[in-house]
C-alpha cells in the first residue's frame, strides 16, 4: 500500500522510536501502548507494527485490535462491521 510522503515519513519515525520498545520487551500490548502513548494511531499504528513484527497485515491488525490499550478502537471497528452487515442484509 502507497502513502504519501508524510505519512511514510510519520510511519517510519515512529517505527525507529518504537523499536527500542519492541527489542527489549518483545512484547505487542507493550508496543501499543507505547505507539498509543506517543501518538501513533490507526492505519499507521498497524504499519508500524507490521514493520517492527514483521508479519502480514492480518497479523498486524490482530496486535492492534487485541491489545487492552486498543479497546475503543475495536470496540469502534466491531461496531462498524456489525452496521454494514445490517446493511447488506437488508439490501438482500
Amino acid at each position: 500500500m502507497g502513502f504519501d510522503a508524510e505519512r511514510s515519513a510519520r510511519i517510519a519515525a515512529a517505527q525507529e522510536a518504537a523499536l527500542p520498545v519492541w527489542e527489549a520487551t518483545g512484547d505487542p500490548d507493550t508496543l501499543q501502548q507505547f505507539l498509543k502513548d506517543n501518538g501513533c494511531h490507526g492505519v499507521e499504528a498497524v504499519f508500524v507494527t507490521m514493520g517492527l513484527l514483521n508479519c502480514d497485515l492480518a497479523e498486524a491488525q490482530r496486535a492492534f485490535f487485541n491489545a487492552p490499550c486498543r479497546d475503543a478502537e475495536r470496540r469502534f471497528h466491531n461496531h462498524v462491521m456489525d452496521l454494514l452487515e445490517e446493511a447488506a442484509d437488508h439490501d438482500a
